[in-house]
């Protein structure tokens, strides 16, 4: 509500209104999820964990670790791939918004100069390049909980066939082995939660950075803390003193140094031929302030 001119250029209208919806629905779901996995799977790991130490023989321990890198090097290679993509992915949610904005407000323009094949051109490649990129995502992240499961079930095949042969030549008993599936299956469970938030941990960790870019914005125009009492006897005065603009980022003032005074019941008018940056023309009377 305090933004101005200049952090509208910014921050576009349809930007805002992505940020302010679909950047903090992600948050809000990454939120919600996190509470839950983040009580309950450490619990189940560290448990599962301390029960191998305890109860278990710990010369199959190593297939433990073997298994928690496979894990993690897999949401590792998925984070590389993906993470651009989520960044890229706001953005044209950005960009379609800012499309179907435009259409909306602009149908008597476009209905008018007869130009609906063009923008429903525009919003197709909008679309399009939304769609290819959310099939994108999906699809490397679609390929977590398999190759998770593959993880899963070869370390179940791989204790069973390392703990096979200890049982064999007597090392441990079939009942120590199963035990140690378990306590395995557990660990990797808890694991494979974590790796669910870590679908979603980047998509709202990119939504968060774009939040905070509007939040941590400062206005440039502010109210002064102690403003100036109204003088009662210049009532319906307007006076500019020594006035200069420019746009932002512009490389030149448009107007500098304006100086004039709009009395009440005046009429105060700018001339100047066409394209010479006119401001207004208008009649000022008392009850103009």
């Amino acid at each position: 509500m305090g933004f101005h001119g200049e952090e509208f250029t910014n921050f576009s209208t349809a930007s805002l209104i992505t940020r302010s919806t679909n950047d903090i629905q992600q948050i809000q779901m990454l939120i919600s999820m996190l509470f839950r996995v983040v009580v309950y799977a450490p619990i189940m790991g560290i448990g599962g964990f301390l029960r191998v130490l305890a109860n278990s023989n710990t010369s199959m321990a190593w297939i433990i670790g073997l298994a928690i890198l496979g894990v993690v090097g897999i949401v590792l290679v998925l984070f590389i791939i993906a993470m651009p993509r989520f960044k890229k992915l706001q953005d044209l949610i950005d960009k379609l918004n800012l499309v179907s904005r435009e259409i909306l407000t602009g149908l008597p323009v476009i209905r008018a100069f007869h130009t609906e094949k063009r923008e429903e051109a525009r919003f197709e490649s909008a679309n399009k390049d939304l769609m290819k990129t959310y099939v994108f995502v999906n699809r490397a992240m679609s390929m977590m909980m398999p190759s998770l499961m593959f993880i899963m079930n070869g370390i179940m095949l791989l204790i069973i066939w390392v703990g096979g042969q200890s049982v064999e030549e007597g090392i441990i008993q079939v009942g120590d082995m199963m035990a140690f599936i378990q306590y395995t299956m557990q660990i990797i469970m808890s694991f494979l939660m974590i790796s669910m938030i870590s679908i979603m941990l980047p998509r709202a960790g990119v939504s968060a950075k774009r939040i905070n870019e509007v939040l941590e914005t400062n206005p440039k125009i502010v109210d002064p803390s102690e403003p100036q009492s109204f003088d009662e006897t210049k009532k319906g005065l307007v006076e500019f003193k020594n006035v200069s603009f420019r746009y932002p980022d512009a490389d030149s003032e448009c107007i500098t140094d304006i100086n004039f005074t709009a009395k009440p019941g005046e009429t105060t008018a700018i001339i100047g031929s066409t394209g010479s940056r006119k401001i207004y023309d208008c009649k000022l009377d008392s009850s103009f302030l």
